[in-house]
């Protein structure tokens, strides 16, 4: 066990200096009482630049091919890999980060899916096939995911208004604003959406009223 020249205490341990004096320990270290555990945040962490390199690497090989190995005129695809490698490392900093939070994590996923297949379309010529049909998709997904993870999560009584509150956002936020910029109804797949929302919205009402009550009145100090 090592010892404190200047304060004569005993340090257990491997500590290299005094927890009161701060001066170097002198002695021998006695083995360390517990097993080194890595602790899960520097798992996910070492997963996630992994992941980072290799996507970001791929993209860094696109490039080369697109811009230096093909010559002549034509679209640079290189581009939009590099714009789904960025959005994917980011979405999966989001999902590593969130935990529990299933509405904050399907709510960035969504936003981060939506700007990649809008861009993919602006820059590819889809003819706004990612307004009229993509996006919608992926709001009806987001909103029969959300409506699961709101019976599947335990600590719904804590994020009941956000579960609603992602499922007004995502679900008639969108339709509302296409219908006052264009002055038309929007297309089918926004109608679908739009009724998934009506439905998902019900649900949790009917089922979850009263933990969605009681976190109002907590909320609001009623």
């Amino acid at each position: 066990m090592k010892t404190c020249p200047h304060c004569h205490i005993q340090v257990g341990g491997s500590a290299q200096y005094c927890p009161l004096c701060q001066n170097p320990l002198v002695g021998t270290p006695e083995p360390d009482r517990y097993p080194k555990v890595v602790p899960p945040a520097r798992q996910a962490s070492l997963f996630y630049r992994i992941a980072a390199f290799v996507l970001l690497g791929a993209a860094v090989i696109c490039g080369v091919v697109d811009y230096i190995m093909i010559e002549g005129r034509h679209m640079h695809w290189s581009l939009l890999v590099l714009i789904g490698a960025v959005g994917g490392v980011l979405l999966l900093r989001a999902l590593l980060r969130q935990g529990r939070n299933a509405p904050k994590l399907l709510f960035q996923i969504l936003i981060g899916t939506s700007l990649i297949v809008t861009f993919a379309d602006y820059y590819a010529g889809w003819n706004g096939i990612a307004i009229d049909a993509i996006v919608p998709i992926l709001c009806s997904v987001t909103l029969v995911l959300n409506f699961i993870f709101a019976f599947v999560n335990r600590r719904f009584t804590e994020n009941g208004l956000v579960y609603l509150l992602l499922n007004i956002v995502v679900g008639v936020v969108p339709y509302i604003g296409l219908t006052l910029r264009h002055s038309v109804r929007p297309p089918l797949a926004w109608v679908i959406c739009l009724v998934i929302s009506m439905i998902t919205f019900l649900g949790l009402v009917i089922f979850k009223g009263r933990s969605l009550l009681a976190e109002f009145e907590k909320r609001l100090h009623l």
